[in-house]
């Protein structure tokens, strides 16, 4: 249903605060082909940004079978690089982190493993030992970062953690671990991660252990040794009629919003009659914990899923997230901003909105102020087109 009333009081009203998006380019374009993109990942960490530098990481079937690509763009160009592959072979979910100095490292899943490697370089490294997928990386200063991922141990896979470092002779790691000694008892998968200013680490991911999945959380003070998990959600997980074992959630992403804050989101079915919502959590301890759980998106998508939910945020405390959602009929993105106690009312992206299907959005907000937007577009002809476009804040 189309926010008829709201569109007719948006006319009669002066300009108002928001976001100014640029227009939108194609990425990787592949001429006379129905080619099919897709832009998911562990914490949905397809976009990155390095000293101006763009750098846009997905998997597409342009040669026949799934391979993982990069593509860069240059400070205030127009348009990105051709694409680079990422592996050699059938490749999924590939994510990028941002090192500073216009430099960045990619990782993704392979053969049953999972591989990083810097940008600039051809020379990966296998992070996995075991049979492991949903990668993702977290930067904490210019030479180090973090990777996790789920990997199996015994019958079902767990989450891992390495810490990795960047240097001129390449991608290196230091160590890894599991983030629980004990062999998982069902499985967890998607990690998100964040490094905090006190270099602290803190993980959330999906896992089944009450055989439903639930979002639990983890902190690690030296990035080594992990608290025991603890739950995301504020509600209660009882077993009813209806909701059987939990209400359900899934694909957290997470983002450090201050020096001791970070910002988690995920998909939830505590209202089960209308499919999954946006609801997010604040910690202010830097993940030691996590505070009370906050619907994001406005009334107006509340009788409808959401999709393919991400956040953004920056050290100033700004935090937006993005998803997409067929409130107008057809899948369209949606942003909303935290106003410091709620999320604002959403607002649709220019030019990632209206007639068609646009949706699977990745983001990033640099620390200009710069918000960084990628998304699938779905074709006439049935493949997709993989977008990107800038905004800026205008009061």
């Amino acid at each position: 249903m189309k926010h008829c009333a709201a569109i007719l009081m948006l006319l009669a009203m002066p300009a108002f605060a928001g976001w100014e998006f640029s227009p939108a380019i194609e990425v990787g374009a592949v001429k006379d082909r129905q080619v099919f993109h897709h832009l998911e990942s562990a914490n949905r960490k397809g976009l990155a940004e390095s000293a101006g530098r763009i750098a846009l990481a997905w998997e597409d079937d342009r040669n026949g079978e799934p391979r993982c690509w990069l593509a860069l763009r240059e400070d205030k160009a127009r348009a990105f690089s051709a694409p680079l592959a990422l592996g050699k072979d059938e490749c999924y979910e590939p994510v990028v982190q941002g090192m500073g100095k216009g430099r960045f490292v990619a990782a993704w899943e392979e053969n049953g493993a999972v591989w990083a490697r810097p940008a600039d370089s051809e020379a990966a490294i296998r992070l996995s030992r075991q049979e492991a997928a949903h990668v993702t990386l977290a930067r904490a200063d210019a030479r180090t970062l973090y990777a996790a991922w789920a990997e199996l141990a015994g019958k079902y896979k767990r989450i891992m953690l390495a810490r990795l470092t960047l240097d001129a002779g390449g991608l290196k790691v230091g160590y890894s671990v599991a983030l629980e000694d004990a062999l998982p008892v069902d499985e967890q998968a998607y990690p998100a991660l964040a490094v905090s200013a006190d270099g602290s680490v803190t993980v959330v991911w999906e896992d089944r252990r009450k055989k439903h999945t639930m979002m639990l959380a983890a902190h690690g003070a030296d990035g080594r040794k992990f608290t025991a998990p603890y739950p995301l959600i504020d509600l209660p997980q009882v077993r009813t009629i209806d909701l059987g074992a939990g209400m359900g959630s899934m694909r957290p992403a997470l983002a450090a919003c201050g020096p001791a804050c970070l910002v988690a989101v995920w998909l939830d079915k505590r209202d089960f009659l209308s499919g999954y919502d946006v609801f997010a959590a604040f910690s202010n301890d830097g993940g030691r914990t996590f505070g009370k759980n906050h619907k994001v998106q406005d009334s107006f998508g509340d009788n409808i899923a959401q999709w393919h939910a991400a956040v953004a945020a920056a050290q100033n405390g700004r935090v937006v997230a993005v998803w997409d959602d067929e409130r107008d009929g057809t899948a369209d993105l949606w942003l909303s901003d935290w106003n410091g106690s709620a999320f604002a009312d959403d607002a649709a992206v220019a030019g990632a909105s209206g007639p068609g299907v646009q949706s699977d959005p990745v983001i990033q907000l640099d620390a200009a102020g710069t918000l960084h937007l990628a998304w699938l577009e779905r074709t006439e002809a049935g493949g997709t087109r993989l977008k990107y476009a800038s905004a800026l804040w205008k009061d």
